[in-house]
């Protein structure tokens, strides 16, 4: 195996924290010694190990913890991410490499947190240990999408979700939507769910549609084992709601509930209110919620909820499910933005794929600024 292929391995690894390690990043690490891996782990849960430490045991585990020390001294470590430098939840991994004589890292990309970024690399150089950053650079940004958006722009990753007809509506003139797109479009939405801290919409979404904003698929559908479990999103409502306990299905189950707006809502155990005095407080809720913890956020709508973030420049990711149906010119439409002056200066998105789910159509798009 090349180089290129034991950090592909690493990032393999890294996936399989992808329900777990928000808002920490998802982590693979690789042990090799003469070409051949000794250890592998990943960072399996946030507030856990780390995938340093994780390929650390997995190695004692396998060889024993005498022989383990002797092994990893002089081996290879690829790991997607840089290790960390500093002590939060745990030790630093930096520390941890220097301990067991470690010779060369290939690490894939500099970890963007300020705290941490280049100091951890920094360490491993001064106490001897050959580094080389980069490796598949491009593919360990990818994975951590989300994690760079909340380091660099102090703010959760934003991903805009609609279903639409083939003539850009998303509903009916009389407000009905159910539904636009197919079962499997639905069960495919619930998967980008799965991956997410936090599901918004806007309060008449609650009050009209009265949605429950939870996943919906068992643990064969998200590929757990019969031991795994995920954590329900958090249930994020922007606006004034108009609070009835007994009725809506927010309340449904015991995820947890936030609402922000400029107005004061009925005081709830169950709920975190976030009131603000300026009129447009879009973007502070949105950096108060990363302070929460909540770093990353599917926006489901309605109309006015999607526009006001499009508007703003403020998502990292638009998700389209495009029905082969028409609704008419009296039907809403999905998007309402305002006009550019000219068509150089319109708004362009990245095309990153095009999926199909029966007749329904799925175009993922990144924002091109991020």
């Amino acid at each position: 195996m090349k180089a290129a292929d034991f950090m592909a391995r690493a990032i393999e690894l890294a996936k399989k924290g992808r329900y777990k390690t928000q808002p920490n990043p998802m982590v693979g690490c690789v042990l090799v010694k003469d070409g051949q891996i000794i250890g592998e782990g990943w960072h399996q849960e946030y507030g856990k190990d780390h995938a340093e430490i994780n390929a650390i045991k997995n190695c004692k585990k396998k060889f024993g913890a005498k022989n383990a020390y002797e092994l990893i001294a002089g081996s290879d470590v690829y790991v997607n991410l840089e290790p960390c430098s500093i002590q939060n939840n745990t030790p630093p991994c930096s520390h941890a490499l220097i301990k067991y004589r470690i010779k060369n890292l290939f690490c894939g990309t500099l970890d963007p947190n300020p705290k941490i970024n280049g100091r951890g690399v920094k360490l491993l150089k001064e106490s001897g240990i050959n580094i080389k950053v980069g490796l598949l650079k491009k593919e360990c940004k990818e994975l951590n999408r989300i994690f760079f958006v909340n380091q660099k722009q102090l703010r959760p990753y934003i991903i805009l979700k609609s279903a639409q007809s083939l003539d850009g509506k998303i509903a009916l003139k009389n407000g009905e939507s159910n539904w636009i797109s197919n079962s499997e479009s639905r069960k495919d939405s619930h998967l980008i769910r799965s991956r997410v801290r936090g599901i918004m919409v806007g309060r008449a979404t609650i009050e009209v549609d009265n949605p429950s904003l939870t996943i919906r698929l068992d643990k064969s559908e998200l590929g757990l084992k019969k031991n795994e479990s995920i954590d329900q999103p958090a249930k994020i409502i922007l606006g004034n709601l108009q609070i009835n306990e007994k009725k809506q299905k927010i309340f449904s189950s015991k995820s947890r509930i936030i609402i922000g707006s400029r107005h004061s809502v009925k005081q709830l155990k169950t709920i975190q209110h976030l009131k603000y005095k300026k009129r447009e407080f879009l973007e502070e809720f949105i950096q108060d919620l990363l302070k929460m913890d909540i770093s990353s956020i599917l926006v489901e709508g309605g109309p006015k909820t999607l526009n006001a973030f499009l508007a703003n420049d403020l998502f990292d990711e638009l998700v389209l499910y495009t029905a082969p149906s028409f609704l008419g010119k009296e039907s809403k439409e999905t998007f309402n933005l305002k006009a550019p002056e000219r068509i150089k200066i319109s708004k362009k998105l990245k095309v990153v794929k095009i999926e199909r789910f029966q007749d329904d159509i799925k175009t993922t798009y990144y924002n091109r600024k991020v």
